[in-house]
């Protein structure tokens, strides 16, 4: 398939997270969709990233999915830009909730950490990025490490500080009106089973996956699942009304 055939897509990365979340979609889609990731790592807000996102994306339509703050990311560019988002995926994220003063609290604390000492920072994340089994994984727990320390303390502080302030969009999530599939991990410690469902709530007509034996980093736990998944949703016309069970890889 050459380029000019290929569905734009733009895959927007999570907290402390880069391209390597995506590698195995960016891979597995190569001959379906011409894909661009930004990146994440200089913007001080949320809106800030999402004027970036839309500035630099190298399409004028385009799909767009994006994990976890990535995901809240996608869904505030569909709102604020629904002339140029032509489908949306979101996964693993909460992007109805709003920061809660516990949420705000542990993100504080996670910052001082940051700032002390990061690689431990790194390591407290990790049980929450990754459910048991994968964490036990050594080569899955130690490419999630090294993407995490390559973006570094200084943008984890950024991000998280970007998050405590971001902009709340549950009463607007219901204005979200292109085709949306909203995908989760049954054993994801960030983004529950519940919120997924609420947040299939929120978006009339979204398409909600929860898959199997997955965490929170379901590109990277369940590549393959995830890919297939990312494959029906850019070649559906319209949406299943069915609530979809991936089997475990």
């Amino acid at each position: 398939m050459n380029r000019d055939a290929r569905a734009p897509l733009v895959l927007i990365p999570g907290l402390l997270c880069n391209d390597v979340l995506w590698e195995p979609q960016r891979i597995g889609l190569r001959d379906r969709a011409d894909i661009w990731i930004p990146d994440l790592s200089r913007d001080d807000s949320l809106p800030e990233a999402v004027e970036r996102i839309l500035a630099d994306a190298p399409f004028e339509r385009f799909a767009l999915a994006g994990l976890s703050m990535g995901g809240y990311l996608a869904a505030l560019a569909a709102l604020q830009a629904p002339h140029r988002i032509e489908r949306l995926a979101l996964l693993n994220t909460r992007a109805h909730a709003q920061e809660t003063e516990a949420g705000r609290l542990r993100r504080t604390a996670q910052i001082e950490l940051a700032r002390l000492d990061f690689a431990a920072l790194v390591e407290q994340l990790l049980p929450a990025l990754l459910r048991p089994q994968a964490l036990r994984d050594a080569a899955l727990a130690q490419a999630v490490r090294d993407m995490s320390r390559s973006l570094g303390a200084d943008v984890f502080v950024r991000q998280q500080e970007a998050n405590m302030n971001r902009p709340p969009i549950a009463h607007r999530l219901a204005r979200i009106a292109c085709p949306t599939w909203i995908i989760g991990g049954d054993q994801d410690a960030i983004a529950s089973q519940e919120s997924q469902h609420a947040l299939a709530r929120a978006i009339a007509g979204s398409h909600l996956c929860i898959l199997r034996g997955c965490g929170h980093l379901s590109t990277l736990e369940h590549p393959a699942a995830v890919t297939r998944l990312l494959e029906q949703w850019l070649d559906s016309p319209s949406l299943p009304s069915r609530l979809y069970q991936g089997a475990t890889p």
